[in-house]
């Protein structure tokens, strides 16, 4: 089957935005991983507690951030080799409205849903 091609403006346009996204997670994640939870000083116990919830939940931001990261790294690479709008699984090309509100995805819709299920 031949593949549908994205025209040329939107695959700049979407690398563009990659491209900016890119360089949004790159500083966020450097001030995550910089950012001082407390002060250093004497805490009693609510204060130990806020500060372990708070270092949870930069933890867990910085891990969603990363993830997102990589998955953007992936989209700009399949972009270099000429595979970028192509589904992971079937071959089959992914809708041009799935990659404008989701510029990283490497799975069509109906493979998504499968993914996510469990189904794949």
């Amino acid at each position: 089957m031949v593949q549908k091609k994205l025209p040329k403006a939107e695959l700049e346009k979407i690398k563009k935005r990659l491209l900016e996204r890119k360089s949004e997670l790159e500083k966020q994640l450097t001030e995550l991983s910089t950012e001082k939870i407390s002060d250093d000083a004497v805490q009693d116990s609510g204060d130990q507690a806020l500060s372990s919830v708070m270092e949870t939940l930069r933890n867990s931001l910085e891990d969603s951030e990363f993830a997102e990261y990589k998955r953007i790294l992936k989209a700009l690479k399949s972009i270099e080799e000429g595979t970028y709008g192509i589904c992971i699984d079937c071959s089959e090309p992914i809708s041009e409205k799935r990659l404008k509100y989701n510029p990283h995805a490497s799975r069509c819709i109906t493979c998504q849903e499968k993914f996510e299920a469990g189904e794949s």
